[in-house]
Order: structure tokens, then sequence, then C-alpha cells
């Protein structure tokens, strides 16, 4: 928007363009974004405060995105930090071109592999997703030998039961922490996980063993899609 407020300005002082072509036209506009976008970032990265950019996902960014994201880059200053996050992708992917070319640039990389969540980060997204006081959880399994791998654990005291949810819940999605928001929300919408009358969370790990579990994270999203109503899956099909 800011862009477009700074395009939008500039353009007032053009005059005249009706000898421009339509292509020419929105080529001289894409320049003049670009230009434009790269001016304001050199400006607001010169005050001194750092400045982070986060851009997800952009294994999906088209030539002309990754172009944009090489002038802002290029037109940045220190303190400046750009982190862009992204699924694996080919060596061969325009991404990845661009970051070879900018390397020899002023600028300085830095990578960081995501491994999937241990048992324990897991246990703690659980417990933070779904507001749980250990404490109180009325999970309906006996202890097993799986949770005396968190004996040694600080919060040894913490429910037994949660940790044995946490450990199928690890079986199933393998620490993706997508896919562990995923496979929640569908044990929920199963009725697998449910609130008592004191709004505190049960489950029974028998029925959760034995019921229908979505082996990755395209079959998880498949099965929600067939769950929508048929005007919401008609209308994803125009998209």
């Amino acid at each position: 928007n800011i862009g477009y407020f700074l395009l939008e300005e500039e353009e007032k002082k053009q005059s005249d363009r009706s000898l421009e072509s339509r292509h020419d036209y929105t080529e001289i506009r894409l320049h003049r974004l670009n230009h434009l976008l790269k001016k304001f970032i050199h400006a607001i990265s010169s005050v001194g405060d750092p400045i982070i950019l986060l851009v997800d996902d952009v294994q999906w960014a088209d030539l002309s995105s990754l172009e944009l994201l090489r002038n802002l880059i290029q037109g940045a200053t220190s303190p400046f930090t750009f982190i862009f996050t992204y699924r694996p992708i080919e060596p061969s992917h325009p991404f990845l071109q661009m970051i070879a070319e900018l390397e020899h640039t002023r600028i300085t990389k830095t990578e960081i592999h995501l491994r999937n969540l241990g048992e324990k980060s897991v246990y703690d997204l659980v417990e933070s997703t779904l507001n749980i006081d250990p404490k109180k959880a009325r999970g309906m399994m006996p202890r097993t030998h799986e949770e005396m791998k968190f004996d040694n654990d600080e919060r040894v005291e913490k429910c037994t039961s949660l940790k044995t949810l946490t450990h199928e819940i690890c079986n199933i999605t393998n620490g993706n922490p997508f896919f562990i928001k995923q496979q929640i929300i569908y044990w929920i919408g199963q009725g697998l996980l449910a609130l008592d009358e004191n709004d505190q969370w049960v489950w029974d790990i028998d029925k959760i063993r034995e019921s229908n579990v979505l082996g990755d994270v395209v079959s998880m999203i498949l099965e929600k899609i067939k769950m929508l109503p048929v005007s919401t899956k008609s209308a994803l099909t125009i998209c």
C-alpha cells in the first residue's frame, strides 16, 4: 500500500501518457514501483534503528516478485535484516539463484535449517495450544513406559496423561508443528478432544488411537476440504 501511494504521488508529476501503449504503461508502472520502493527502503533503513522484514513462503514467489525483493535488498542500508522462509526447493529455484548472485555484493547470508520438534517441545506446544493445566488434565490412559523418558525433566510432577497424548501426537506427526496443530483441530472436530463441565480438556487415548489417523499434512488438508459446504468447495474450484 505504501508503494502504491508513493507511485500515485509520482504519477501526478507525469502530464502526458497519451502516447504510451498499454504494455509499455504497465512496464513503466512496474519500474516506477520498484524504484520508489527501493528508495523507500533506503530511507527507512538509514535512520539507525534496526529493521527486520519477514517474507514467508518464498518458494511460491514468481519472477516479478523476486525482482522486487532484489530491489528492496539492494536498496537497504545497515542495519536491515531480511528473513526469508521457504520449504525445501530445488537448487535451480530462481530464489536461490537470486541469493547466490547477491552473495557477491555486500550482503551477509545466514542459513538456518529447521528440523521437526522433539517430544518435549511437542509437549510444550500441545500444552500451549490447548491452554492445558497439566495438573488438571484428565486423559484416560495409565502411566506407560514411554512416559518414563520425561522423568529427568524438571517438570516431573506434570500430568502423565498429557505426556501420553504428546507421545501419540509425535508418532503421528513426526514433530511437524503445522501437522500437530491440524491434528489437534481434527481431533476436536471429531469429538476426541473435548472440554468437560469444568472447561478442562479430556480425551480417551484408546479412542484416539483407534480413530482415522491421517498420514500426512496433504491428507489432512484434503480431509478438511471434504468437510466444507458444497458452495465453498465449488468456489475453491474457481480459484
